[in-house]
């Protein structure tokens, strides 16, 4: 399943400006996140600096918001072997999260109705619940697929994806 992950990432990266804050080894500002799957799961274990807090040694409530999208975009990836755009984000910040702590993120679709994904997804520290969010993605046809990606994207995806 991880297999999958790093397969549309390759398709991504054929974009020249490929560059996703959360997820892209490239980005030299990102979060470098390594997300990988799990049952039908998303996961990643990772640890922040005080570079991306808002109070000191606090994580912003923006880049938790980014990770709770990021995550959800995959845990829905992973569910569907499709695509899809986030069209809402719920998060609940439960406490504080400090920088330089080992935290957990999971991301799982919880239910499709009317080609919209919902996704729950956590993060924890030491087991301890910090955030949650529901984000809901608009999944997207093979001709959006093409028309917001282009052709050579849609091949390749069709070729990765829907025979895995």
């Amino acid at each position: 399943m991880n297999n999958i992950f790093k397969k549309l990432k390759k398709v991504f990266n054929t974009f020249e400006n490929y560059n996703c804050f959360v997820c892209s080894t490239s980005n030299p500002i990102g979060l470098k996140l390594d997300i990988k799957f799990s049952g039908n799961s998303a996961y990643a274990n990772f640890n922040l600096s005080n570079l991306y807090s808002g109070f000191p040694s606090i994580i912003h409530g923006g880049i938790q918001a980014s990770i709770i999208d990021e995550i959800g975009f995959w845990g829905m990836f992973n569910a569907r072997r499709q695509i899809g755009f986030t069209q809402k984000l719920e998060i609940d910040y439960l406490s504080k999260i400090e920088t330089d702590v080992n935290l957990k993120v999971l991301g799982k679709e919880v239910s499709l109705i009317d080609k919209t994904s919902k996704v729950e997804v956590s993060i924890f520290h030491d087991s301890k619940l910090k955030t949650k969010g529901l984000v809901s993605y608009k999944l997207i046809s093979d001709s959006a697929i093409k028309k917001f990606f282009g052709d050579d994207f849609y091949i390749e995806f069709m070729r990765s994806f829907r025979n895995d």
